[in-house]
């Protein structure tokens, strides 16, 4: 077993000013090349309005995938991890009208090649479908003296009061927090255990990839999953501050989430755990290599809600926690970062559309044949992800011509608004629907 990126042993400020110093060379040129262009521009528009446009759209965009990207390259080297461990280990599923994918859920889990004791603890938040039957019939089926499986109930709507009522039957070490519709690898237990033991860090977040591939929907989620989420929890992650351990699939340091006190019932629950547990000066890591595949929307509301949610959950996450309140500069600065994607997609939709409109009537003020320029960086970026991604033991890609198409023209806009309605809805304090 190998452990990715041996930063705790290392340096993560050689890494780091290596990758930020190569990206702020890049944007200096960038921004020298771009003055003639911002001149042009500004002739017919407001110059405010074209300086903006420029460093959204092209200048921290650029920025930020260079140091992302030299950042991977250097931390693509391996290390051994301990001897196999053998400690017991929770893991806790919570299901409202899951029927149809829990006990399949609990079977993966159940198979699972691990030594130690694992205690499959699951949460039936109210539902009204055969969840509980389901999650005892695969406890009649599946238990064993090694694989225990128990049924909880919580009535009270809310996958957060569902997790906290979990968290207070946990009483290992670590804790696995699984959806109920994820399914494991055979060694993904093993794998991000084996990395928050050798760490001590107080989450790691599993490799998570898109489960379905039914339609086109679902097909362009796979690069989505593939690319840009496992992209950038690595370039976090590098340096012990993945922002978001996913509840889908992540491992936990059980004093250390208690100590947080647990979840909050809100859009970004396991967004404001994982601040939470950076605020206490704890390492927040990703394990590439503990794969878990997870059922994905597949229809566009389906969709758009998810994106949405995501984009709330943001805005949580900075109210639990501020940029400057973190322990680690690191945290601190990767969660300023992330709020600069609210800049990046306000500039997406009304600068770099707003060029495609102005194209069409033949003014390439924004958007022109200089534009492809940026498609080679783009796509040595997503081949060097793609290739580091296949290199893990056992994961499985389902490709798809058609999702990569669409991936690649029509999902950062989709995500952008939905975004911009996330950021709306958190402004404004609308109400959360939930499942």
């Amino acid at each position: 077993m190998l452990i990715r990126g041996d930063f705790m042993r290392r340096k993560p400020w050689r890494y780091f000013a290596l990758s930020c110093g190569a990206a702020l060379l890049w944007l200096i040129i960038s921004t020298w090349l771009s003055l003639p262009w911002l001149r042009y521009v500004a002739k017919y528009l407001p110059d405010w309005y074209v300086l903006l446009v420029i460093m959204g759209i092209a200048l921290l965009p650029g920025y930020l995938m260079n140091a992302m990207f030299v950042s991977n390259l250097f931390h693509a080297g391996t290390k051994a991890l301990p001897d196999p461990c053998r400690e017991p280990v929770t893991v806790l599923i919570c299901a409202r009208n899951e029927e149809e994918s829990i006990y399949q859920t609990i079977e993966r889990v159940a198979a699972q090649q691990y030594e130690g004791k694992l205690e499959i603890l699951c949460v039936d938040n109210g539902s009204t479908d055969r969840t509980a039957a389901e999650i005892q019939r695969a406890a009649g089926a599946l238990s064993t003296p090694q694989r225990v499986i128990r049924l909880l109930l919580c009535e009270q709507a809310g996958k957060a009061h569902a997790l906290n009522a979990g968290l207070s039957q946990v009483n290992t070490r670590y804790f696995i927090t699984v959806d109920a519709d994820t399914l494991l690898d055979r060694h993904a237990v093993l794998r991000i255990i084996r990395r928050i033991r050798a760490s001590g860090a107080g989450c790691v977040a599993g490799n998570l990839l898109a489960r379905e591939s039914g339609n086109v929907i679902q097909k362009m989620q796979i690069y989505d999953y593939l690319i840009s989420i496992a992209a950038i929890k690595r370039f976090q992650g590098s340096y012990g501050s993945t922002l978001v351990a996913q509840g889908a699939f992540s491992a936990y340091d059980t004093l250390a989430v208690k100590r947080a006190g647990g979840w909050e019932q809100c859009a970004g629950e396991d967004i404001v755990l994982t601040y939470r547990l950076l605020s206490q000066g704890m390492a927040s890591l990703y394990e590439p290599s503990a794969i878990g595949y997870t059922a994905v929307p597949c229809t566009l509301r389906a969709l758009c809600s998810q994106r949405i949610r995501w984009a709330r959950g943001m805005f949580d996450g900075l109210r639990a926690v501020m940029p400057w309140r973190q322990q680690s500069f690191f945290s601190g600065y990767f969660e300023s970062v992330n709020v600069s994607i609210v800049f990046l997609d306000l500039a997406f939709i009304f600068g770099f559309w707003v060029g495609v409109v102005l194209l069409c009537f033949g003014l390439s003020w924004f958007v022109g044949w200089m534009t492809l320029w940026m498609l080679p960086a783009l796509l040595v970026n997503a081949w060097s992800v793609y290739v580091f991604q296949r290199k893990q033991e056992g994961i499985v890609i389902r490709h798809s011509a058609m999702g990569l198409f669409c991936f690649l023209a029509v999902f950062q806009t989709l995500q952008s608004l939905c975004s911009l309605a996330g950021y709306a809805q958190a402004a404004l304090h609308r109400p959360l629907s939930w499942k």
